[in-house]
């Protein structure tokens, strides 16, 4: 399967839950990401990044709720975007293994031992384009958008902050919603970003 290929069927998913559920969305889909496809993802060109391909599966996983696949794949990547796979990871645990609370702990550590990610920038674009896509009636949408706006940086502390919250129940059902695109718009930026360092 192609990259393309897999990006389309991931697109088919009716949405991206904020935590992963306990099977894989598609279990073909999961079988044949474990396969190893990293040289099939991008076929007649030449990988000139076997790091950025396997994070590039790492996402792939993630999005389709293979988590251990994943986070197994990710750990093994000893740089910035490895790091920023297992921060995800991490964020998206919700409350397996060690529960919510330990889980968003992890991810900040991730999110220290990412640094300035050179996706960042594209990140922050994809997350103020997406909450100034809903208008001027969205409070939490306006007021959040424009301190990302502001702040000139992506800044993946607030969306530990904000899953708790929707977690806690201090969020309305709307603004969980959003929260579910913007992780979805982050992961697919975030692979798109991968894409470019693979071939």
């Amino acid at each position: 399967m192609t990259f393309d290929t897999i990006r389309q069927r991931l697109w088919e998913r009716p949405n991206l839950p904020l935590f992963v559920e306990d099977q894989p969305w598609d279990a073909d889909l999961d079988a044949r990401l474990r396969e190893g496809v990293a040289a099939t993802l991008f076929p007649g060109r030449t990988l000139r990044d076997a790091s950025a391909a396997a994070a590039m599966v790492s996402g792939l996983l993630l999005w389709n709720d293979s988590f251990d696949a994943s986070h197994s794949l990710c750990q093994g990547l000893p740089n910035s975007t490895g790091s920023y796979w297992h921060m995800l990871c991490h964020r998206r645990e919700g409350h397996r293994g060690r529960g919510l609370r330990a889980n968003l702990a992890n991810t900040r550590y991730w999110i220290r031992q990412t640094g300035a990610h050179p996706a960042f920038p594209r990140v922050l674009s994809a997350a103020v384009e997406t909450m100034q896509s809903l208008g001027g009636g969205f409070r939490w949408a306006t007021e959040n958008g424009v301190r990302l706006q502001s702040a000139g940086v992506w800044d993946p502390n607030a969306m530990v902050d904000w899953f708790a919250e929707a977690d806690a129940g201090a969020l309305s059902p709307e603004t969980r919603q959003l929260l579910e695109r913007l992780q979805l718009r982050e992961i697919e930026t975030l692979l798109d970003w991968c894409a470019e360092q693979t071939v």
